[in-house]
């Protein structure tokens, strides 16, 4: 759960083989029945399609008689093998085997159903890391988006917070204190090599990877108040983008990683600016009175945001075309640190110390049970 400004920091800191059948796409909730899955794996491979299938938005899980495609297969070890069929005639849709371990080739599963009977992406692939507390110190984690397959990534011992994954998920950036200084580390996930890309004098944090994942945006301090950077992804010469009394943070790239959305306390309380790499800052108008910890939509169409209402954290989503913002939740308990997925529909948000996933077109949400009673910070895979 994050804060703006440096106290706040300090605090709060913490391929699918593809077939050959034609694609349908329809509107609405298509109807599909998962059958019993054959194999050591498939009762375990059924329970978790049929979640993912759920979670889509794009599919209601329903009982066979009711209907539109009917999901059958085989699920081991190292391979899950499925037939999507009509309801109506068994007419086969999809046909396939994901030769992966069986929760991975599951998740595959999932998405390429979803594009095959809605048309739209699924998610069912997405990582997420995280930040906990489970062990005594705040540490990363990586999961699947269902919560299961937990991993812990970093084990520094200290304080590691504002994770941020690289759009391909084959880098992640963090803050630690592991020196007893916030620096900014960058780890290859599949090798665990990691670099300390930033350890200049003062604060270091806030990284975030441009889209080809070659630079990063960051909060640096080192010539005075926290301001926005940008630098290499290996480390070097930061080049400064903006100038202000404020404390600026929470940097965020566009998709296509010419401008930053970031929060700003320059004029009072934080708002929200977006700001070519050249310089040239604008004030979004959010309509809230506190705006921080910005995420920009996969599409480029939306900004997701942390609100500060009647003392609530609360999730709001900016449209960029109208200029308009809407409230995505609501109540006494602080829902904060929006992640989009890679629909652009979704959004991973912590809530209550749980991770959940957020519809943004109905509202409904999801908790991502992973066993864990602390969970903050989200940053997804694309």
């Amino acid at each position: 759960m994050k804060r703006f400004g440096i106290l706040g920091l300090v605090l709060g800191l913490l391929a699918a083989p593809v077939a050959q059948a034609q694609v349908v796409v329809k509107k609405g909730r298509v109807r599909v029945s998962v059958e019993a899955i054959k194999g050591p794996s498939g009762t375990e491979a059924a329970s978790v399609l049929r979640g993912d299938l759920a979670r889509s938005g794009a599919i209601e899980v329903v009982p066979a008689d009711q209907a539109e495609y009917v999901v059958g297969g085989t699920a081991v070890a190292g391979a899950v093998s499925a037939v999507v069929a009509a309801a109506a005639d068994r007419k086969e849709v999809l046909n396939e085997t994901y030769t992966k371990a069986w929760r991975r080739a599951t998740h595959e599963l999932a998405d390429e159903i979803v594009k095959r009977l809605t048309g739209q992406i699924g998610i069912a692939t997405t990582r997420v890391v995280f930040v906990s507390k489970r062990t005594g110190n705040k540490e990363l984690y990586l999961m699947d988006l269902d919560g299961g397959n937990v991993q812990q990534f970093t084990k520094d011992a200290s304080i590691s917070v504002g994770p941020n994954l690289s759009r391909d998920g084959s880098m992640l950036a963090y803050t630690s204190y592991k020196s007893g200084y916030p620096d900014v580390y960058v780890i290859e996930l599949a090798s665990g090599k990691r670099t300390r890309v930033a350890a200049f004098p003062g604060l270091n944090s806030d990284p975030a990877f441009s889209p080809d994942g070659r630079t990063l945006a960051l909060t640096l301090s080192k010539d005075g108040n926290p301001e926005i950077y940008h630098m290499g992804v290996a480390g070097g010469t930061p080049t400064r983008l903006t100038r202000t009394r404020g404390t600026e943070a929470s940097p965020c790239f566009s998709p296509d990683g010419q401008r930053l959305v970031y929060s700003s306390d320059d004029r009072g309380a934080p708002q929200l600016y977006v700001q070519p790499l050249r310089g040239g800052a604008e004030r979004l108008n959010t309509g809230v009175l506190y705006a921080t910890e910005p995420s920009w939509s996969p599409d480029g169409k939306q900004i997701a945001f942390n609100a500060r209402v009647s003392g609530i954290f609360q999730i709001y989503v900016h449209d960029i075309a109208t200029s308009k913002s809407r409230s995505l939740t609501s109540g006494g308990v602080d829902s904060e640190d929006p992640a989009w997925c890679r629909d652009s529909r979704h959004l991973v948000v912590s809530r209550n110390g749980k991770l959940a996933l957020l519809d943004s077109l109905t509202g409904e949400s999801y908790v991502l049970e992973n066993g864990f009673g602390d969970s903050t910070e989200p940053s997804c895979t694309q």
